[in-house]
């Protein structure tokens, strides 16, 4: 077949469409992925490279860690105790309330749905606010407590300190989890729990044997987004807790704020970055994993 032939010229035309093919998706996609580099990757490897570098000085040096170690050992103990409890927390609380809003009907059911989502829409520093009001020595919860005589406002509850914080975070953190457990709970067929309840399983079996393992993905997710959000928050603790121990993101804009030592501040990043790194990777490959099954299933 001569190559002036006009199947020879298709051929021809069809592999130079191929071999262009790939064009058009990667011009589609240059634009996120620019963004994403300009505004996350370059800021994320650069923190980690200039935690390396001392002020005034150009070799690449530990010096950084050390004096992070040195000084803020307890805050970054205290950063990672603290997140842990409230995720914690928080995830007990997001199962038990996803747990009812997934079995429960009537109209308290339908009350409760629409309330609980209330603080995923009131940002931080709005939350900080109204914590510093409702947790102050003479604010409306210890009022409140002394009203019922639990006890007396001349030695209040102190609560600006870890478990203020913790309670903070748990509060906020518990209504975004919820939600997701809750849509990983409603794509779990009926079926499942009626099986359960016609053997004798109470509520407490039900949650432990079939929705908890059945929305394990789900679970994980929440826990992660949650932990990584709280090891990342800034004004909560900054406006909750006064003196010491305090978070990692405190130290974080004191040392930049005040000091103008970036060094120690992205040593302290740096830090951050492995705590959170582990739950990130697991959230990662999680998303690639269902990617890749919702990809071979269609």
């Amino acid at each position: 077949m001569s190559s002036g032939s006009p199947v020879a010229k298709t051929t021809i035309e069809h592999r130079g469409r191929g071999s262009r093919e790939w064009l058009f998706p990667l011009l589609l996609l240059l634009p996120a992925v620019g963004l994403m580099l300009a505004l996350y990757a370059y800021p994320f490897v650069s923190s980690i490279y200039r935690s390396f570098l001392v002020k005034g000085e150009g070799a690449v040096t530990l010096a950084n860690y050390a004096k992070a170690r040195q000084l803020y050992l307890r805050d970054i103990l205290f950063s990672l105790e603290v997140s842990l409890l409230s995720t914690t927390i928080a995830a007990v609380l997001s199962i038990a309330l996803a747990a009812y809003l997934r079995m429960a009907t009537g109209r308290i059911a339908k009350m409760v749905g629409a309330v609980y989502r209330l603080p995923i829409f009131i940002p931080f520093v709005v939350v900080a606010q109204m914590m510093n009001t409702f947790l102050a020595p003479h604010g409306l919860l210890n009022v409140f407590l002394a009203q019922l005589h639990l006890i007396d406002l001349k030695a209040p509850l102190q609560l600006f300190n870890w478990k203020g914080l913790t309670f903070s975070f748990v509060w906020k953190q518990a209504a975004f989890m919820t939600l997701i457990v809750l849509s990983g709970f409603k794509m779990i067929d009926d079926s499942y729990i009626e099986a359960a309840r016609s053997l004798g399983a109470r509520l407490p079996r039900v949650i432990v044997s079939i929705l908890i393992p059945m929305s394990l993905a789900s679970i994980s997710v929440a826990v992660i987004l949650a932990f990584t959000s709280i090891m990342g928050t800034f004004t909560l603790p900054y406006m909750i807790i006064a003196g010491e121990p305090t978070t990692v993101t405190v130290d974080i804009a004191h040392r930049v704020t005040y000091f103008g030592d970036y060094g120690v501040a992205n040593a302290l990043g740096t830090i951050t970055y492995l705590m959170v790194s582990f739950a990130a990777i697991y959230y990662l490959r999680y998303t690639v994993r269902k990617s890749i099954y919702e990809v071979q299933e269609g």
